[in-house]
């Protein structure tokens, strides 16, 4: 079975969704995606993301951070002080997807097969944080 979390994804899309379905979930039973505002990228903001996923009892140990270029190259220098992503990945104790096409205001946590190309299959299992808002 292929990953549903692959190259023809368009990160900017999923992004988009992923966001908005948040706020058009009708009523409080509906399975959503978790979301956090972040005034910057940190590492304090990745383990705020870290905890509130796995509070949602998901298996902690999958979950996937996806990062624009950008925001990896910022943790990687200002945060860590280190120099690439296996070594961001060993910091944060999860794996790292860095896209291009990710907007560079949001930052995802979810699991691999939490999404099908752009669609949301499993809303519970993804986490959002959005960076400089006051959301």
């Amino acid at each position: 079975m292929p990953s549903r979390l692959d190259a023809a994804t368009d990160f900017e899309e999923l992004a988009a969704r992923i966001r908005t379905q948040s706020q058009h979930a009708p009523g409080s039973d509906t399975e959503r995606v978790t979301i956090r505002s972040f005034e910057a990228v940190s590492a304090d903001g990745l383990a705020t993301l870290l905890e509130a996923a796995e509070s949602e009892h998901l298996e902690p140990g999958e979950l996937v951070f996806v990062l624009s270029r950008a925001n990896a190259e910022l943790l990687c220098e200002r945060e860590f002080d280190i120099d690439d992503v296996d070594e961001l990945e060993e910091e944060l104790g999860r794996r790292v997807r860095v896209e291009d096409e990710m907007p560079d205001d949001t930052i995802l946590l979810l699991h691999p097969d939490a999404v099908e190309g752009e669609d949301l299959v499993e809303p519970e299992a993804i986490a959002c944080g959005i960076v400089g808002t006051d959301d």
